[in-house]
């Protein structure tokens, strides 16, 4: 399974741990390298409005995952078409600070064969 499955399949829990601990913004890390800082994470109701608008998940996708599944899905399938190979993928929620302050919301890295 790739990272961005292993998330995937985490998508319930990662969805809620994100309601629950309301990062104003994300930081996500591939490989080691930081491929966005602050990604700025939306509020359910700007989402609602937002897929009004533009269009998004399907309103069936929508209902059966809800809003913050649904975005948080199309930010990873975007994630992984721009990093296919990627072996290890932290997300960190962020809040501001001097350092900011960094919380882990989910990681996932290949095992180390056992010595």
């Amino acid at each position: 399974m790739t990272a961005w499955g292993a998330l995937r399949a985490r998508l319930p829990d990662l969805a809620a741990k994100l309601r629950a601990l309301r990062p104003p913004r994300l930081r996500v890390t591939v490989d080691g390298r930081v491929v966005h800082g602050a990604l700025a994470v939306p509020e359910e109701g700007d989402l609602e409005a937002h897929f009004a608008r533009f269009g998004g998940p399907s309103r069936l996708k929508v209902a059966l995952s809800g809003l913050t599944e649904g975005w948080l899905l199309e930010y990873l399938a975007l994630l992984e078409e721009r990093f296919p190979g990627a072996r290890e993928v932290e997300l960190l929620g962020v809040w501001a600070g001097n350092p900011p302050r960094l919380e882990v919301i989910a990681r996932v890295r290949p095992r180390s064969p056992s010595p």
